[in-house]
């Protein structure tokens, strides 16, 4: 089991929640990066899909988990796509390919990925949950 996460939204550093508390506690810090995709607010957090489009890119933050089994069954709860959740649910964790910032470097790292429509919802351009926070 990859013991990576990427991170996009509410666990990014700068967000003051019991779960970005938990993440930086129980993980250590390895690199900005990003992934190919597309973000929507969905609600006061975002939703990230998956994209083949080269310009589509979602900036975040890559943990090294210090028990990934522990922490990652907290996050699958947290983000209501454990077992004990009704299916399908809004998320699901999947590894994915993240590149880092700097471009040295790229990893499989899990991701959340959101899994309802979003024909609805309200495309982040520029892919950046933190940035959209400092606009609003």
């Amino acid at each position: 089991m990859s013991d990576l996460l990427f991170v996009y939204g509410t666990l990014r550093k700068g967000n003051s929640n019991q779960m970005a508390e938990y993440l930086s506690t129980h993980a250590t810090f390895l690199t900005g990066g990003w992934f190919r995709g597309r973000m929507y607010q969905i609600s006061f957090y975002p939703g990230v899909i998956a994209s083949d489009q080269m310009e589509d890119r979602i900036y975040g933050e890559v943990y090294r988990l210090h028990d990934a089994q522990t922490s990652l069954a907290v996050f699958d709860a947290y983000e209501e796509c454990s077992v004990a959740h009704a299916q399908p649910a809004e998320y699901q964790r999947v590894q994915a390919h993240i590149d880092a910032i700097d471009g040295n470097a790229s990893v499989q790292a899990w991701i959340y990925l959101y899994q309802w429509p979003v024909a609805d919802k309200v495309l982040i351009k520029e892919g950046d949950f933190m940035k959209r926070l400092l606009q609003a």
